[in-house]
């Protein structure tokens, strides 16, 4: 019952990540998303194939004593297989021929392998039902002893090779999707140390006359609730991270889109508050940074390069960094910015010095760096004394007109 109830578990964590994404699959339909849950439902059926309850049941319905064995071993191996071609086309790559064809001759070569499983197991002869220690108690038995190397060694090869795929792909990201590609590495070097190890171990101990059975029936079957564990958050985390990292980035650019709310005649969506738990989180995301985007390029002819300066050295002032510094003076003259729009229109006030017409929108990294400034006490004490300051428009006779003009008239 104890060895039951460790496989249930582990088949169980894998199905219940499975369960968690199915709403989400059912939305999106997206093609990795399925895979995932595919894999993790293969998994899931193969862990719960593996109880000794559920060898008896099997043996019993076709009536062959260790029919479990070859399905197991095949649904380990491929199991594995799969999960090195998952991460192969996950992490993509320039050469997408060179992918596909390692994908396929991973999926030919897993299929070579059952084969073989298959044939040396109708080969050998295995008549005494064993449901824990199989691996063991057949580890002299010709054609069998093949059959079960054969699984061992190709399973053992593709834990090994996808975990130190996700390892070194782990090292180019950041966030959630580093986290899950170490849970994937550790998860499968788990299977690779824990299990495939430990079977090998207790076989060669075989063959030299010691009886190391407990590596098979206790250490391999201990190790695999944890692995089970560790590669559900593996594939998990990483979807789950990115939506709540895009549903955090929708809330922190709340401030900015109430700031540039006054800008009127820019194109683009109003934007509409979202939940972080609706299915549209990255449409409406990139909705919400068009609209900002869209009124900032509305007023950039209000830039005045005064106002970023006086924000930039209060900021210094203040202890801030040279590149944080840049930000809030920059969410400053934007602030700043939008107001003189909604007080002149589409008319430039000739007394503010604009930076440039071709200034580009800040990038989207920008734009959450630009929402949090807009919280600094400097920001807001420059937008209240803006505010309090009347805005009038220079005569054409002053100092700064020609140098404007000229600078007006190169188009910038």
């Amino acid at each position: 019952m104890k060895a039951d109830l460790g496989f249930f578990l582990a088949g169980g964590l894998l199905l219940l990540a499975c369960l968690l994404k199915l709403p989400a699959l059912l939305r999106s339909r997206d093609w990795l998303l399925s895979s995932i849950c595919a894999l993790l439902l293969a998994g899931a059926t193969v862990l719960f194939g593996s109880a000794p309850r559920t060898i008896i049941v099997v043996n019993r319905i076709t009536g062959v004593p260790n029919f479990s064995a070859p399905l197991v071993y095949c649904g380990l191996t491929g199991f594995a297989a799969a999960s090195v071609v998952l991460v192969l086309n996950w992490r993509g790559g320039p050469d997408k021929k060179h992918t596909r064809r390692l994908s396929q001759r991973i999926i030919v070569l897993s299929l070579l392998v059952w084969a073989l499983i298959i044939a040396l197991y109708i080969l050998g002869d295995a008549p005494t039902e064993r449901r824990t220690d199989f691996d063991v108690y057949y580890a002299n038995t010709p054609c069998i002893r093949e059959m079960i190397l054969l699984y061992l060694l190709a399973h053992g090869a593709a834990a090994f090779t996808c975990s130190r795929m996700c390892w070194r792909w782990s090292h180019d990201v950041q966030g959630t999707m580093r986290l899950g590609l170490r849970a994937l590495a550790l998860g499968y070097v788990l299977h690779y140390v824990g299990y495939d190890a430990a079977k090998l171990t207790a076989i060669v101990a075989c063959w030299t006359g010691h009886h190391w059975d407990v590596l098979v029936t206790g250490v391999a079957p201990g190790v695999a609730q944890p692995s089970a564990f560790l590669v559900a958050v593996g594939f998990i985390l990483p979807l789950v991270g990115r939506r709540s990292e895009d549903a955090i980035r929708y809330w922190q650019l709340g401030p900015l889109v109430r700031v540039v709310d006054g800008v009127q005649g820019a194109p683009g969506p109003g934007h509409v508050p979202l939940p972080w738990w609706t299915p549209g989180i990255r449409l409406r995301l990139t909705q919400r940074q068009t609209y900002i985007s869209d009124r900032i390029v509305a007023c950039r002819g209000h830039f005045d390069r005064r106002v970023w300066h006086e924000a930039r050295a209060a900021a210094l002032a203040r202890g801030a960094g040279g590149k944080d510094a840049d930000v809030i003076a920059e969410a400053a003259m934007i602030a700043a910015a939008v107001e003189t729009h909604g007080s002149t229109g589409d008319r430039t006030l000739i007394g503010h010095t604009v930076i440039s017409r071709k200034v580009p929108p800040p990038t989207t990294g920008d734009l959450a760096q630009l929402s949090r400034a807009l919280r600094t006490p400097v920001v807001k004490d420059i937008r209240r004394r803006h505010r309090a300051r009347p805005q009038q428009s220079m005569r054409a006779d002053t100092p700064e007109q020609p140098v404007l003009v000229r600078y007006l008239k190169r188009g910038e």
